[in-house]
């Protein structure tokens, strides 16, 4: 992927400072994003059964269905399982970033992320990702 490829990026996120730090973030390495949101892993799981994006940036901790069980409900449907998806997550610790990873997500960065290296960052993940 790079940057002439258009990006559709789906953030979900419950957190609308931390949905603006990381829209702000993609827009600063990549103006044109596409960016939808959603609030939580069911609204996310919905939007996904209309809207293919290029990837998926998830906290971890969200209501109703959290990041890990919307992962697992993307990883085992048929029609999002190569879906690239990055979490992101306040409550870091090396052990939590293992365990991402382990569970399927695609990359892991910890909260508050660095809008400024942040989009070359998600572009390296998508590379290994497609």
């Amino acid at each position: 992927m790079t940057l002439s490829q258009d990006w559709h990026v789906l953030i979900v996120e419950d957190d609308p400072n931390s949905v603006d730090v990381v829209e702000d973030a993609l827009h600063l390495y990549h103006h044109t994003a596409e960016i939808r949101c959603a609030v939580d892993g069911s609204e996310c799981l919905d939007m996904l059964g209309s809207y293919r994006p290029t990837f998926v940036i998830m906290d971890l901790a969200l209501p109703k269905i959290n990041g890990w069980e919307a992962l697992e409900a993307i990883r085992h449907n048929p029609a999002t399982a190569d879906l690239p998806v990055i979490a992101i997550t306040a409550y870091h610790s090396a052990h939590v970033a293992e365990d991402a990873v382990r569970a399927g997500f695609d990359a892991y960065f910890p909260k508050p992320i660095d809008v400024f290296s942040f989009g070359q960052n998600v572009e390296r993940v998508l590379g290994r990702a497609i």
